[in-house]
């Protein structure tokens, strides 16, 4: 009868404790780094649309987590959906235009939706800000980006 008892006093705490000790209030919530970092989780699970919309609530909660424009950018890209992935680069690159691979990614959606001056634009300014994957493929097709 005491093994009982304790066990159901232990329950009750435990109860207890989960209950008030773990809740959060609605000011606390989870942090932009919350979403985005679920985020990854539903990439990596092959669920792109619940990854950008993680990422669009990071965006909410931090409209200067660049990481998560960037992020969402690129998986819009995989789906094809360039306007909104260029969108995204766009706000990247205006808020921070020594971001390299912003650059090197909006060139790539440029190029997908026909804008290929510009694609090369901003290819070049990719190479010169020292992304090596862009120097790379610049070199391959014989174009100098200094």
């Amino acid at each position: 009868m005491v093994k009982c008892y304790r066990y159901t006093i232990s329950i009750i705490i435990a109860s207890f404790i989960l209950i008030f000790g773990c809740s959060k209030t609605k000011d606390e919530g989870p942090t932009a780094k919350d979403y985005y970092n679920k985020a990854f989780h539903f990439i990596d699970a092959g669920f792109p649309q619940e990854a950008i919309n993680l990422y669009t609530l990071a965006i909410e909660k931090d409209p200067e987590f660049l990481d998560a424009y960037y992020n969402r950018g690129v998986v819009h890209f995989t789906l094809r959906e360039y306007r909104q992935a260029l969108n995204d680069f766009n706000i990247v690159i205006e808020k921070r235009p020594d971001m390299a691979i912003a650059y090197a990614s909006r060139g790539s959606t440029l190029e997908k939706l026909g804008d290929h001056y510009n694609a090369l634009k901003d290819y070049k300014k990719a190479a010169q800000l020292g992304d090596k994957d862009t120097q790379a493929y610049l070199r391959s097709i014989n174009i100098k980006w200094d």
